[in-house]
């Protein structure tokens, strides 16, 4: 039997007497391209907080090759290669953009609090390599240009790039995406949909991707989830999802068409 790659197997949060998440389960295989979608209030985000240690399932297991992560904590599962970007955009806006991307090495610092401090030989080596690779990955991504202006100041889109930049440098193995698309004109949604896919080729990723733009999650992804009141109701090919009849209830209601 090979290596498990990522696996939920019976994931389920409640709070109190509200079952946010009842027994989700999905196995992805490397460079895949997941989609995760439903109505709102759903449990979409409840499962991404979940799987990142921002919340502990009340039962169930997440595996990370071949490791239970489902009691860890968020910091700890960043560095076993999980990252995920945010629904709403946390960015640092008074920093410049360079500085956006530099404080997601900080967690691989190994010069001391008073290397720092006195910033010493060690401290500011490590400071000038983080600042090497936080360029690459701005310059990857198309941002390096922007690199000294605050981050406050770019265009909306192009915020949401400085997130997902932000979460590579973390160097991750699986990246999860909430919501990256929102907001987006048109135009945008789709230059972002070619973003994406070359995010997974140039980091060698693989992506979860949570969104409500339907156009976006059937030309990106290769496999669709779909969750309605925290249960699973289909996963399959998009095309299957398209005109599964459940899911066009769950959209649409009984007697429309999906029309995505």
């Amino acid at each position: 039997m090979g290596q498990i790659f990522f696996q939920t197997q019976n994931l389920t949060m409640q709070f109190g007497g509200l079952v946010a998440v009842h027994n989700f389960s999905i196995k992805i295989e490397p460079h895949e391209i997941i989609g995760l979608i439903g109505p709102n209030g759903a449990g979409k985000t409840t499962v991404f907080n979940m799987i990142t240690g921002n919340l502990i399932p009340t039962s169930g297991k997440i595996i990370w090759l071949d490791r239970d992560i489902t009691a860890l904590q968020p910091h700890y599962i960043t560095t076993l290669g999980i990252a995920r970007t945010f629904q709403n955009i946390r960015l640092f806006g008074n920093l410049s953009v360079l500085d956006n991307v530099m404080v997601s090495y900080h967690h691989r610092l190994k010069s001391s609090f008073w290397d720092a401090m006195l910033r010493t030989r060690r401290y500011r080596s490590e400071e000038k390599h983080i600042r090497e690779e936080a360029f690459r990955i701005l310059t990857m991504v198309g941002l390096d240009h922007f690199a000294r202006e605050p981050a406050s100041s770019l265009p909306y889109g192009q915020q949401r790039k400085l997130e997902i930049a932000r979460a590579l440098a973390t160097n991750p193995k699986l990246l999860l995406l909430d919501e990256p698309a929102a907001g987006m004109n048109p135009q945008e949604t789709l230059e972002l949909a070619r973003f994406v896919r070359s995010l997974r080729d140039s980091f060698d990723l693989t992506l979860i991707v949570i969104e409500h733009d339907m156009k976006f999650v059937m030309g990106l992804c290769e496999r669709i989830v779909v969750l309605v009141y925290g249960h699973t109701i289909a996963e399959g090919r998009p095309e299957d999802i398209q005109h599964h009849p459940e899911v066009i209830k769950a959209y649409l209601g009984e007697k429309r068409h999906a029309r995505y």
